[in-house]
C-alpha cells in the first residue's frame, strides 16, 4: 500500500510543480513588461496595432476544413447580391484611387471576398470601409452615404458595403501600407 501511496504523491508534486513553473514564467513576464517600456510598446505595436490577416486564415481554414460558420451547409443563401462588375459612367485619379461617377445612391457591392478592418469617417474620403482579402490587398470603398457592414464582418465577393453619396464613390488599393495601381482591379 505504501507504493500505491507514493506514485499518488508523486504524480500530485508533478502536477504541482509544473503549475508553479507556469505561474513563475508569467511573473516573469508581467515584471519583464512592467519594468521595460520599450518591450511594452514593442509588445502592444506587435499584438495590437498590426492587423492579423484574418481573411487569409479564413480561406485557408474554409480550403481544409469547410466552413467556419456553423450552420452553413446550403450554400444557396451566401450567393453574391449583386453583379461582379462595377457599373460606372466616368473615372478619374483621386487622392491615391480612382473615383467613379455612378447613379445617385448606386449600391456598393465589394470586388473580393475578405474581412471589414475598418468601417467609420476618414478626413478626405468620407465615410470608408476598408476591406482586407486573402492576399494582403485592402479595398477602401469610401464616400458612401450609410456603411451596411461592421469591423470584423466577412463579407463575401459582392456584397454591399452601403450606398454611392450622391453621384460617385471612391474605391482605393493598398497593400502592406503601399497604394496599388487601382487599373489592376477595375
Amino acid at each position: 500500500m505504501r507504493k500505491k501511496e507514493i506514485k499518488k504523491v508523486n504524480k500530485f508534486s508533478k502536477l504541482c510543480s509544473r503549475f508553479l513553473v507556469c505561474v513563475i514564467i508569467v511573473l516573469i513576464g508581467l515584471i519583464a513588461l512592467k519594468s521595460n517600456p520599450n518591450l511594452k510598446k514593442t509588445l502592444y505595436k506587435n499584438v495590437f496595432q498590426n492587423n492579423l490577416k484574418f481573411a487569409k486564415i479564413d480561406e485557408l481554414y474554409e480550403k481544409y476544413f469547410g466552413s467556419s460558420l456553423p450552420l452553413t451547409g446550403n450554400k444557396s443563401n451566401l450567393a453574391a447580391v449583386s453583379s461582379d462588375k462595377l457599373e460606372y459612367e466616368s473615372k478619374e485619379k483621386y487622392e491615391g484611387g480612382v473615383k467613379l461617377k455612378v447613379s445617385d445612391g448606386y449600391a456598393i457591392s465589394i470586388l473580393k471576398s475578405g474581412i471589414v478592418v475598418f468601417a467609420g469617417e476618414k478626413e478626405i474620403y468620407g465615410n470608408t470601409v476598408v476591406v482586407q482579402g486573402a492576399d494582403d490587398v485592402e479595398i477602401w470603398y469610401s464616400n458612401l452615404k450609410d456603411i451596411k457592414v461592421s469591423m470584423y464582418d466577412y463579407l463575401k465577393k459582392g456584397s454591399i458595403v452601403g450606398e454611392a453619396n450622391g453621384d460617385n464613390f471612391i474605391l482605393v488599393f493598398t497593400k502592406d501600407g503601399k497604394e496599388l495601381d487601382y487599373k489592376k482591379y477595375i
